[in-house]
């Protein structure tokens, strides 16, 4: 049996049963940005092995809405009255039957809203609302409702309930399905996303670690370019000082620690003064001289290397190939300048085509796709199809519109120019990857070198120029300067720095030739390479910590990633999933489909877990993939919606209570008798059910079906309207729509 939501968070790390816990208490399941930016905080304090968390707080039960163990069935008896919530009517009573049927009628605009966001907030539903004040005035005053309720058979419970506060949690067993909630249950990637609450938050959570993992692999690509730039060489083989830069290399895992660096690089009095004699006493050591001339050896071979690789990287055959791709690029963006002045010369806007015009665009573009609305790179541009931008139908002005944009997007003079666009990018990115050593650690790496004689240090002023002039190469053909300094001309150094690569290899082997071995010699030659060494070691400290330092924040990142890795939010969501949904749920949704007359459309019902996500769907069976919301009208999707609404409770051995808001919008009339029978099917069975809508034909087709079953399906008929003295969310009981409306038109007779 798999672990509920608690249990597997138990078993997560703080920062994890922080996250679930933020997710659980925001509206609709969506974490703010500053809920972002502390949950990120919390996986870094988490990666560095920190028991400090930024406003760490776990899970809790309260959180998941199950705060009491209550299994009795609870019954909503009263909203109201209602203080300072949108523009409601203070003084009114919203008065529910514990069981049959409830019929709220209230028109457009008559606060019957308002009712159902207060309703949503105190039981069960997926998409919540956030209760506010009324917005046209300025209030400070406190928001309040009055809730009563009742457990079995117990006494009713009245409350002043502060939405600031959270709900009672026996009212989570009534569940609330409305047009807020239908969005949810069929969304815009082809699913049907009703989901238990435990696997909806983790799924939240699961897009929070993809998101936090985005910017992770980010911070890593930028670590490792960093730590790319050539490190110090030159050091004794075998030493403490190379074993120690041996772990400062990203694939290691076993990094010292910053006093490790500190003590190796710490030489006390007497072994500086050791340093000295032993210098001395081996300064004609043949052995020792051979030693120092390798070193210089390996360095000089290095920056040989370096140097060729630079001039072939910032080479004029490079510049020329980055000139004409800038070139070839301004050419193509003038030429879709001069496209787009032609194509809309007579749109409301002077700046339609160019590059701000663009990005607004690409913008549209990337979020239809991302949102799964869009395939290919056009817009929708068919008259009634819904703007990305005001999601209001497209007139068949706009429509004509859009089009001639998805033509000039898809003109050959702008795909030309953001082909030249993307490689002009590409170039850059080469350019700016290029590692160039920094002239610190030329100096540093030559210290020894240049102190030997003028020639030496002048070879080594000429490194570090030479240096100096490929950044300042690169530096001006990033910028695309006018002016952009020259390959430096490195034919005679390079020839100096071979002939003395030469040299003293010559030398080095001569020495080891004439060189004789005692053991002695040997040992006193090991410690002064030993002392040496750390001597260098420790004039080199500041950039050794420098890379301990950049290490160090690699290996966070990457324990970062390994911490927001989705695979495990899968796995349960999958195990929660196969105890929550059920082949009998799969019966149910059939069921109800037929119920709603919905059997003519070939679904099938699909599942599977990936990336922290739970893709439950009830796709269209076909020969190519489609979305329902391509075939599907709004009122078969809302139909559809419906269906899993009511085929989810169908488990409900208890019978709790449900709130229906507006089911039938955009339904014809016959398929608005289909759901005034289910819902009145529902009530006969004891359940509590509460009604809102708008519909006269609803409303009557309701009342009819309550009528057949008589006293087993009792009926409370409730209108809400507006007045122009009490204002919104005017309550009158056991009114007919029509009744209600002459009232207010005509006052009592």
């Amino acid at each position: 049996m798999a672990k509920t939501l608690l249990e597997w968070s138990g078993d997560q790390d703080l920062w994890t049963r922080d996250s679930l816990r933020r997710v659980a208490a925001a509206s609709d399941y969506a974490v703010s940005d500053d809920d972002l930016v502390a949950i990120r905080k919390n996986v870094i304090a988490a990666a560095r092995l920190s028991e400090e968390l930024v406003e760490g707080e776990s899970l809790d039960r309260g959180h998941l809405g199950i705060s009491s163990n209550e299994t009795r069935r609870t019954a909503i008896l009263q909203l109201g009255p209602v203080e300072n919530i949108d523009r409601l009517a203070p003084n009114q009573q919203l008065r529910f039957a514990p069981a049959g049927i409830t019929l709220v009628y209230g028109e457009n605009g008559s606060g019957k809203s308002g009712y159902t966001r207060i309703a949503k907030r105190l039981c069960r539903s997926l998409a919540a609302d956030d209760l506010r004040g009324n917005v046209f005035a300025e209030s400070g005053n406190a928001r309040k409702v009055t809730v009563r309720y009742k457990v079995g058979d117990d006494e009713p419970i009245a409350l002043e309930w502060d939405p600031q506060t959270d709900a009672p949690g026996v009212l989570q067993q009534i569940s609330v399905f409305d047009s807020g909630n239908a969005r949810l249950y069929v969304d815009t990637k082809n699913r049907v996303a009703y989901l238990p609450k435990e696997i909806a938050i983790l799924e939240h959570h699961g897009e929070i670690c993809q998101r936090l993992s985005q910017g992770f692999a980010t911070d890593e690509r930028t670590s490792l370019t960093r730590i790319s730039v050539p490190f110090s060489t030159g050091y004794s083989p075998g030493s403490s000082v190379t074993a120690m830069l041996a772990r400062l290399d990203p694939a290691r895992t076993d990094l010292p620690i910053a006093d490790e660096l500190n003590t190796l690089a710490e030489l006390s009095d007497a072994e500086r003064g050791e340093l000295v004699d032993l210098e001395r006493e081996l300064a004609a050591d043949p052995m020792a001289m051979a030693a120092a001339r390798r070193r210089m050896v390996a360095l000089l071979g290095r920056i040989d290397e370096v140097l060729v690789g630079l001039q072939e990287a910032l080479s004029n055959d490079f510049e020329v190939k980055l000139a004409a791709a800038r070139a070839t690029c301004i050419e193509a963006d003038k030429a879709v300048r001069l496209s787009a002045m032609e194509r809309f010369a007579n749109e409301p806007f002077k700046n339609t085509g160019t590059d701000a015009w663009r990005i607004l665009f690409e913008a549209a573009r990337a979020f239809a796709i991302s949102s799964g609305d869009q395939t290919d790179d056009r817009l929708p541009a068919v008259e009634g199809d819904l703007c990305l931008l005001c999601q209001e139908p497209l007139s068949e002005a706009g429509a004509s519109r859009i089009g001639r944009f998805n033509d000039f997007i898809s003109s050959e003079a702008s795909r030309l120019a953001q082909a030249t666009r993307t490689r002009l990018e590409e170039a850059l990115g080469g350019l700016r990857s290029v590692a160039i050593p920094s002239e610190q650690v030329i100096s540093e790496n030559f210290a020894i070198y240049a102190e030997d004689n003028a020639v030496r240090a002048g070879v080594t002023s000429h490194l570090v120029e030479a240096i100096r002039d490929f950044e300042r190469r690169r530096a001006a053909m990033v910028s695309g300067a006018t002016e952009i300094p020259g390959v430096p001309e490195l034919s005679d150094l390079l020839a100096t720095v071979r002939g003395e690569h030469n040299f003293l290899e010559a030398e080095a082997h001569e020495l080891e030739h004439k060189a004789t071995h005692p053991a002695r010699l040997d040992e006193k030659r090991a410690r002064l390479a030993v002392l040496r060494d750390r001597n260098t070691f420790a004039a080199n400290l500041p950039s050794m910590l420098q890379r301990h330092a950049d290490l160090s924040a690699l290996q966070c990142i990457r324990r970062c990633l390994q911490l927001v890795n989705t695979r495990a939010i899968s796995t349960h969501i999958t195990a929660l999933r196969k105890e929550m949904v059920t082949a009998e749920f799969n019966k149910r949704i059939q069921s109800e489909i037929e119920v709603l007359d919905l059997k003519h459309i070939p679904f099938q019902l699909q599942e599977t877990s990936s990336g922290g996500q739970n893709l439950f769907s009830i796709g269209l069976q076909g020969v190519k993939h489609v979305k329902n919301n391509q075939v599907l009208s709004e009122g078969e999707q809302r139909a559809l919606a419906l269906a899993c609404f009511l085929a989810e409770i169908g488990d409900d051995r208890e019978k709790y209570g449900m709130i229906i808001d507006d089911p039938v919008s955009s339904l014809d009339h016959i398929r608005v008798r289909r759901v005034a029978k289910r819902l009145v099917a529902e009530a006969a069975k004891g359940r509590q059910v509460v009604i809102f809508t708008h519909s006269i034909v609803f409303f009557n087709e309701i009342v009819s079906e309550a009528s057949r079953f008589g006293e087993q399906t009792p009926l409370v008929k409730t209108v809400i309207r507006k007045t122009d003295s009490a204002g919104f969310g005017v309550i009158e009981e056991d009114k007919e729509p029509w009744v209600a409306d002459l009232s207010a038109h005509w006052g009592p007779s």
